[in-house]
């Protein structure tokens, strides 16, 4: 049976580190300085979440300390090595401005307006505190990294993979900390009565079974609509499409919709679908098909276009005609991506609040029975009006449960796609 470790690294690791042989002056001052960049990266983090400030004594201690470590292991590297100036320049540089931010950061005030520039909003020191920690940190483990390994090919890798590991992470965190928050505070008013019952008392009372039922109907409706159109969309700018001004003006097309914000759709519904239909479930289905259509025909034409020429080619070898071609030779290897990209749209179109406010939605007052020609309830919209009545009306806890129900169907979206794609895949 093959282990997943591998016992012998593992014991020659310890014998190394018992011999004591590693304890040597390069190897403490690089231990150190990263041990330095990780209390940076570290406080960063911390302090963001917290919304606290560190201290200037911390703040200055940390750049002295690695800035003067930076400065051992250069003159000893320089010294033992002979490098050019050319070649340690990078950390020089980083070297000057650890000590140039240790004496100025200190003396930014805690709060800096910035109206005088005509922006209405202020630089907080905290934040900005935070973000420099976490960038330093990084750019300080890089930078020993390098040193460390004589600022070789092997040293220049290993500083590459620690800064993206923690690139990585540092995406990963405000997720987690927004998931979390939600998370910690919605569920604990999902029960019974929050899921069954209809909204009462501005929001202080009752539940979402309306709006619910509404976001359901809302994602079937783009589902039937979106997925079919998208889907033959693709096929035909793939497949049967020639090459010319009419295809590139498509896909042009088709890449502006995608980056077109969804307040402009919602504009658009009430200009053209309201005075047709008035404030309906018609609406919503219709406007967010035209919001998810262009993610759904750009991931199909991709996935599609990801399917080997030569299958086609066997295909039309054997005497298929083009259609049975697309059907069962191209469409099967194709369908994990189509649908990822399918899913991902409508994942983003059931948290949507824009589109629909003004042509679908209602807070109140949406019939038991949902109807295309009646208006509906929605989560998005719902919980857009408690954050309306936050502090006029009790209805902070039925905010955070609507939050974390409508992220919880996001993410079960997401997740499905995921799992759909991996039991589906093809490689060739």
């Amino acid at each position: 049976m093959k282990l997943p470790l591998d016992i012998t690294k593992i014991q020659s690791f310890y014998t190394y580190l018992k011999s004591g042989t590693w304890i040597t002056f390069p190897n403490i001052v690089f231990l150190l300085i990263t041990a330095f960049s990780l209390i940076m990266i570290l406080s960063g983090f911390v302090s963001a979440m917290n919304n606290s400030y560190i201290g200037d004594g911390v703040l200055r201690f940390l750049l002295l300390a690695t800035g003067i470590l930076f400065i051992i292991q250069t003159v000893k590297i320089r010294f033992k090595h002979h490098y050019t100036i050319k070649l340690l320049l990078p950390t020089i540089c980083f070297i000057i401005i650890l000590f140039l931010f240790a004496y100025f950061l200190p003396l930014f005030p805690p709060k800096y307006d910035l109206r005088p520039y005509e922006i209405t909003a202020s630089l907080l020191k905290f934040l900005v505190i935070s973000i420099f920690l976490i960038l330093t940190g990084l750019l300080s483990l890089s930078f020993n990294i390098r040193s460390f390994f004589g600022f070789t090919s092997k040293g220049k890798q290993y500083s590459a993979y620690i800064v993206l590991i923690f690139s990585i992470l540092l995406i990963l965190y405000p997720l987690i900390i927004f998931i979390g928050n939600i998370t910690v505070n919605g569920i604990g008013g999902i029960n019974w009565e929050f899921l069954t019952e209809d909204v009462r008392s501005h929001g202080q009372q009752g539940g979402i079974v309306k709006a619910l039922i509404g976001t359901i109907c809302l994602i079937i409706g783009v589902t039937v609509i979106s997925l079919p159109l998208g889907i033959g969309a693709a096929v035909y700018l793939t497949e049967y499409a020639k090459g010319g001004i009419i295809v590139r003006i498509i896909r042009i097309t088709v890449d502006i919709l995608q980056g077109i914000p969804s307040i402009v759709f919602g504009l658009f519904a009430l200009a053209v679908l309201v005075p047709l239909f008035g404030i309906s479930l018609i609406n919503g289905i219709l406007v967010l098909s035209f919001l998810t259509l262009p993610i759904i025909i750009r991931a199909s034409e991709e996935a599609i276009l990801a399917v080997p020429g030569s299958i086609r080619e066997g295909s039309y070898a054997l005497g298929a005609s083009k259609w049975q071609t697309i059907k069962r030779v191209v469409l099967p290897p194709a369908l994990p991506g189509i649908i990822t990209g399918g899913v991902l749209g409508l994942g983003r179109a059931a948290g949507e609040t824009a589109p629909i406010m003004f042509v679908a939605c209602v807070f109140l007052g949406a019939p038991h029975i949902p109807n295309l020609f009646a208006p509906i309830q929605a989560l998005p919209y719902h919980l857009l009006t408690l954050i309306y009545y936050l502090g006029a009306y009790e209805v902070e806890q039925n905010a955070w449960a609507t939050a974390f129900l409508l992220i919880a169907i996001v993410l079960l979206i997401n997740a499905g796609s995921i799992l759909i794609r991996e039991k589906y895949r093809v490689e060739f």
